[in-house]
């Protein structure tokens, strides 16, 4: 009965226990184990490939995932079902069994690997070019919270026996200090069920879908989160067509992998017109704030015959350009945070210096008059 199927609607699951017991792999790591898959596929059978992966030295996750696959081909499964649920997502599980269907599988785990291995590579960027911002920002925040609690009580000290009257700034700079110091424990406390409140929203649906829907609104990040979201739904669904899958189960297959609510709503629905009967590009519109170029090359390529190729031509550009415009942003941010956190620090020294200053004025004043 299962063989009767087609095959992006065979079952591809490794089971509930297996895939619970086995390990994950991080998304590099997925990226380098295709590309081998791939090199070897084409020079050997299946089997003989994972079996020569598993002999070489690599990490105890890749190790316990190749041996597990291997076991699973020598019963007898193919090789989308007997990789591990648990470490290679449904998408990918579903294009290596068209590849398999189709006599393309080499080809295919090729395609994926370029799909993995670009996603990698974006995510190393953003992540490389947040690293230094953020760095900074707690380095600012640490300078800050350290003269406010080492710093300036030890000045106010001698500043209050003084006797004369504080200015403004100094007595809210004082104030402030007094606070963080009495009442650290409630900020901290504050902070945490702060943090755990937005956790617990988060996994719920409903706060989930809104908070992304709120996100996609936002003035510049609505359209760098939709760009990200962009690149990530073109590049799947051009790999998944170029597996022969169809458009609709594509569409259903690239939705999970989305990290906006909406846009994981959006694709299903999609899918669900093409199912139908629609057209791609009669419900490109229920993408959110989706780009330009993407919705014309999606409808180009599905009047020309060539959805796939332009799908990956659009993810590669919308790819560079949101890399050049997070890059444009960085550089800007920096210099911001510089100048933010740097007066906030420069205002804490003034609120000290200005009652010496006073004194010293006061004492000039004393010494003339006398």
């Amino acid at each position: 009965m299962t063989a009767a199927l087609p095959f992006w609607k065979r079952p591809i699951t490794f089971g509930r226990t297996n895939a619970t017991a086995a390990p994950t792999l991080k998304l590099q790591g997925r990226a380098t184990l295709i590309r081998q898959l791939a090199t070897l596929t084409a020079v050997m059978p299946v089997s003989d490939s994972v079996a020569t992966l598993a002999r070489q030295p690599g990490g105890r996750a890749e190790t316990q995932v190749l041996q597990r696959t291997h076991r699973a081909l020598q019963a007898g499964s193919p090789l989308a079902t007997a990789l591990p649920a648990s470490a290679f997502p449904a998408e990918i599980r579903a294009t290596i069994a068209a590849g398999e269907a189709s006599g393309r599988l080499s080809l295919l785990l090729n395609r994926l690997a370029d799909m993995l291995e670009a996603q990698a590579a974006l995510r190393s960027r953003l992540i490389s070019a947040l690293a230094y911002p953020v760095l900074l920002l707690l380095v600012a925040l640490g300078v800050i919270v350290a003269m406010l609690v080492f710093v300036v009580p030890a000045i106010a000290e001698q500043l209050v026996q003084s006797g004369a009257p504080l200015p403004f700034l100094t007595r809210a700079v004082l104030a402030v200090s007094q606070a963080v110091r009495d009442w650290w424990w409630i900020l901290a406390l504050l902070l945490i069920v702060l943090l755990c409140g937005l956790w617990l929203a988060l996994r719920r649906p409903e706060w989930r879908a809104w908070l992304d829907a709120m996100l996609l609104r936002l003035p510049g990040v609505g359209g760098w989160l939709s760009a990200l979201e962009a690149v990530r739904w073109a590049r799947l669904l051009a790999t998944m067509l170029g597996a022969g899958l169809p458009l609709a189960e594509a569409l259903q297959l690239t939705a999970p992998t989305l990290g906006n609510q909406a846009w994981r709503d959006a694709s299903l629905k999609i899918a669900a017109q093409v199912r139908a009967g629609s057209s791609l590009s009669a419900s490109l519109p229920l993408l959110p704030h989706a780009p330009g170029l993407l919705v014309s090359l999606a409808q180009s390529g599905e009047a020309s015959g060539r959805l796939g190729p332009l799908l990956e031509s659009a993810a590669t550009s919308l790819d560079r350009q949101l890399s050049d415009r997070s890059r444009t942003v960085l550089a800007l941010a920096e210099p911001a945070i510089i100048v933010v956190l740097g007066g906030l620090v420069g205002l804490i020294i003034l609120a000290v210096l200005l009652p010496i200053l006073q004194l010293n004025t006061l004492a000039g004043s004393a010494i003339g008059t006398s």
